[in-house]
């Protein structure tokens, strides 16, 4: 199974990309929730700051569907 996480600011250049610029193309059993898949892929759950699918929030727990696409917000800061 695949899906596919998209990203910006400094959480993108951890995603690295694949598809686009924004986006990267992950495969996965199936059965992994998004805090498993991000840990396979080495990024720290600590650097999102939401997870939108379908334009709704979800938790680290939610395990997606084939050909889903995620994104990760990372918290934003300012001075």
């Amino acid at each position: 199974m695949q899906i596919f996480l998209k990203s910006g600011g400094n959480l993108r250049a951890m995603l690295k990309p694949d598809v686009d610029y924004y986006t990267r193309k992950i495969e996965f059993d199936g059965q992994q929730t998004i805090s498993e898949i991000l840990k396979a892929i080495s990024i720290d759950s600590r650097y999102v700051a939401f997870i939108y699918v379908d334009g709704k929030v979800k938790d680290f727990s939610y395990v997606p569907s084939d050909g889903q696409t995620i994104t990760l917000q990372p918290p934003v800061s300012g001075g």
